[in-house]
């Protein structure tokens, strides 16, 4: 498997095909990297730059069960060389994300909100035809959707596992899948060059995808900044055409075209320059500009200073020394806390980088038992993890309790793992739910799908009611959204650990007691393995 060496961009997704890994080496020759979004403290924008009628589009992230929900428009910024790596994404968001480094922006003073349209939809075409073209070519899918395409808003996690494995060594498709590509690239500028010639958003739809609407919502969210004194300050100071910011259109074009050919092995393309060093200052500098633009006077001139440092030598030396004189800003105005300031999603000189309160309430929502049973060992426990932890996907909660079985095993360990089971249940089995009492084409039993079986060594009845006692329980959601929760044999947690390594069997293949199969069955735990038509 290649190593790209970017930080929070894991390997294994940036080798799932072709087109990914095409994205991964050119990121890696331009030395970009991602910010974890869990880890990252969301600045909130300036009240002139929010638009007062569309609550909709801006706002700060909030932990909504277990996941850090974030508003489509609000956390993204087509000027920002650093991505973001959110672990309730699939793997496909990697490449997605560095690809829109790559394919990068349009700006310029006085542009017009149609310009900043235009340059919107030019900046996600191409982040857009490899997540639902290129990457497809050569991608490994489970039996289930092989040669299918992408699932649009589906997720299997079946096919997350078999596009780890890496990509298919021969695809038949392969150019269907990067013609069609091409095709959609070609299509959305030609949508763009309609669009500048009759002076509005003319759409291109491919599916659910739609550009035009897409680009017309976030110059809504975004145009006061777009048009502010900030703006034009911070693209001058740190981007230029060698970090993909052009101040034409037709020249955004070019460079999408150009990138598009790359993905598809039909062209190449270039890094971009500057390195992680000028990308890095350029995050930086635009948080420490974005609170200035809330400050007057002496403050506001201090912090735009050291946003200037930064621009003029990008380096750790630089940020080191703009985060003490930051601290001492702080120390004599009523500014955001360092730690949040300097909370960007990545390792920076200090120990900064990452805010590992905002994990911790994430985790005290969902896993509030294992959180009271661990005391005051849980910040001690919230540092290391995020700490130590590579980013990694899912809900915060389960990985937390990954990490405590291997790092803290025993009463607390066991109860993370039973409330982020039960707080991040699978989708449910539709079909056994809908079909329930009718027999099976044949005899044969299958284990409903989205069934989870824990082996426990404790007690789940509270934080305070922790005692040893081995068991199994099966937790599943059903369509009508209630969670069930059944404690089972240790034959039970057997026969079904057996039908999920070899799929569907006899019932007395099982070696269960008529009555305890029929328990599983109507509790909807297992059933038939087909239906007649």
């Amino acid at each position: 498997m290649p190593t790209f060496d970017l930080p929070n961009a894991p390997d294994v997704e940036l080798s799932r095909s072709p087109a990914a890994a095409r994205v991964g080496h050119l990121a890696a020759a331009s030395g970009l990297l991602l910010g974890h979004f869990e880890h990252r403290a969301h600045l909130p924008a300036p009240d002139d730059w929010v638009p007062a009628d569309r609550p909709d589009l801006l706002g700060t992230p909030t932990w909504q069960g277990g996941r850090l929900v974030e508003h489509k428009y609000a956390h993204f910024r087509y000027d920002n060389p650093v991505g973001s790596f959110h672990p309730g994404h699939r793997a496909k968001w990697t490449a997605h994300e560095l690809c829109h480094a790559l394919a990068g922006f349009a700006w310029r003073p006085g542009a017009s909100p149609l310009f900043h349209h235009c340059a919107a939809r030019l900046a996600e075409v191409v982040p857009v035809a490899l997540y639902y073209f290129f990457d497809e070519a050569f991608l490994r899918r489970c039996p289930a959707h092989a040669g299918g395409g992408p699932l649009f808003g589906a997720f299997c996690p079946a096919c997350e596992r078999a596009a780890a494995d890496g990509p298919r060594e021969a695809d038949p498709e392969a150019e269907r899948w990067f013609d069609a590509g091409l095709a959609y690239v070609r299509a959305e500028i030609d949508a763009v060059a309609r669009t500048r010639a009759t002076g509005r958003p003319v759409a291109h739809r491919h599916a659910t995808l739609n550009l035009a609407s897409d680009a017309t919502a976030y110059v809504a969210a975004h145009r006061a900044r777009l048009e502010s004194p900030t703006q034009a300050r911070f693209v001058e100071r740190f981007l230029g055409p060698g970090q993909a910011a052009f101040d034409d259109l037709d020249a955004l074009v070019a460079h999408v075209e150009a990138l598009a050919a790359h993905l598809c092995g039909r062209g190449r393309g270039a890094p971009l320059v500057g390195g992680r060093d000028l990308f890095v200052a350029a995050d930086v500098g635009w948080r420490l500009m974005q609170v200035a633009a809330e400050c007057e006077g002496e403050v506001a001139h201090a912090l735009d200073d050291l946003a200037e440092r930064l621009a003029a030598a990008p380096g750790e030396a630089t940020l080191a020394a703009v985060i003490d004189a930051y601290t001492d800003l702080h120390a004599e105005w009523v500014l955001p806390e360092p730690v949040e300031l300097f909370a960007v999603g990545y390792d920076l000189p200090g120990g900064y980088g990452r805010l590992v309160e905002q994990v911790a309430e994430g985790l005290t929502e969902v896993l509030p038992g294992a959180v009271k049973a661990l005391g005051d060992a849980f910040d001690v426990l919230v540092d290391r993890f995020v700490d130590a932890e590579p980013p990694t996907r899912g809900p915060v909660a389960r990985r937390f309790a990954d990490f405590l079985a291997a790092e803290a095993p025993g009463a607390a360990a066991d109860l993370a793992r039973y409330e982020a089971a039960v707080a991040h249940t699978a989708p449910p089995d539709a079909a056994l739910d809908a079909f329930a009492g009718h027999p099976g084409a044949d005899a044969r039993l299958r284990r409903a799908d989205g069934l989870e079986v824990l082996a426990l060594g404790w007690s789940m009845e509270g934080p305070d009611a922790l005692t040893p006692r081995p068991h199994h329980r099966a937790v599943r959601r059903t369509s009508g959204g209630d969670v069930v929760v059944a404690e089972i044999s240790d034959a039970a947690a057997a026969a079904l650990a057996r039908l999920d390594a070899e799929g569907p069997l006899l019932p007395e293949a099982l070696g269960l007691a008529p009555a305890e199969l029929e328990a599983l069955i109507a509790g909807g735990l297992v059933g038939p393995a087909a239906w007649p038509a």
